[in-house]
């Protein structure tokens, strides 16, 4: 991942640089509560936009996924409790430098749709992530089973640059009125990497917030 622009130096051994947009950037506070909208897409109506392609799966995180298996397939919906289809093995990407060697993705609602949702959508509950919900319903931390990259949207980190995801500007959750990014993802941020990174955050934050105005993105626009 190369930073979007401008960047901040921090002193963290995971994570070193950090996208100085991400304490001025504004985000919609509860995703449960905002009406998603795909600005690409002419405003297409898209409650858990975010979820529509499903989601990047590491070898650990699947087996956790499996390890609570029945957990899981008592929230989702009839035709979709099978743990065989919830994974997507056709065409495992290699990363050397994950856990296993690759990196796998959830299964889509279609097999054959990229687009159609992510399998764990559209659960016993109104909407959001099954994962999640499972967690909730049987009383266990919903990070011991959420891929990482579903923890930390719209974030991102790679080669120790912690930024926005390539989508982030897709969606109607970014750049509406709200807290910043930082400060929506600060809970998540912490539990993914500890309180050493939220402390070396928590010191960048003003200091780039002095120097900085607002962003307003709109269809992956860059600010200034």
């Amino acid at each position: 991942m190369k930073p979007r622009q401008r960047v901040h130096e921090i002193n963290h051994p995971l994570i070193t640089l950090v996208d100085v947009d991400i304490f001025t950037v504004t985000f919609a506070p509860d995703c449960m509560q905002h009406s998603c909208r795909c600005l690409d897409e002419n405003d297409a109506q898209r409650d858990d936009a975010c979820c529509q392609h499903g989601a990047d799966v590491l070898v650990p995180e699947k087996a956790a996924i499996l390890n609570r298996a029945a957990e899981i397939a008592s929230v989702m919906k009839a035709g979709r409790r099978d743990p065989a289809a919830w994974f997507d093995e056709r065409a495992p990407e290699p990363d050397p430098s994950a856990p296993g060697g690759i990196v796998l993705r959830t299964g889509t609602i279609d097999p054959d749709d990229e687009s159609a949702g992510c399998v764990f959508l559209e659960h016993t509950g109104a909407r959001g992530c099954g994962l999640h919900r499972a967690a909730l319903v049987h009383g266990f931390d919903p990070n011991e089973i959420k891929p990482s990259v579903c923890r930390l949207y719209p974030l991102t980190h790679s080669e120790q640059v912690l930024g926005f995801s390539p989508d982030f500007d897709r969606y109607s959750c970014a750049n509406g009125a709200g807290p910043s990014v930082y400060q929506v993802m600060r809970e998540a941020l912490r539990a993914t990497f500890g309180d050493d990174l939220i402390a070396e955050l928590d010191r960048a934050e003003p200091v780039v917030a002095r120097r900085s105005l607002p962003v307003l993105r709109t269809n992956a626009a860059t600010s200034a």
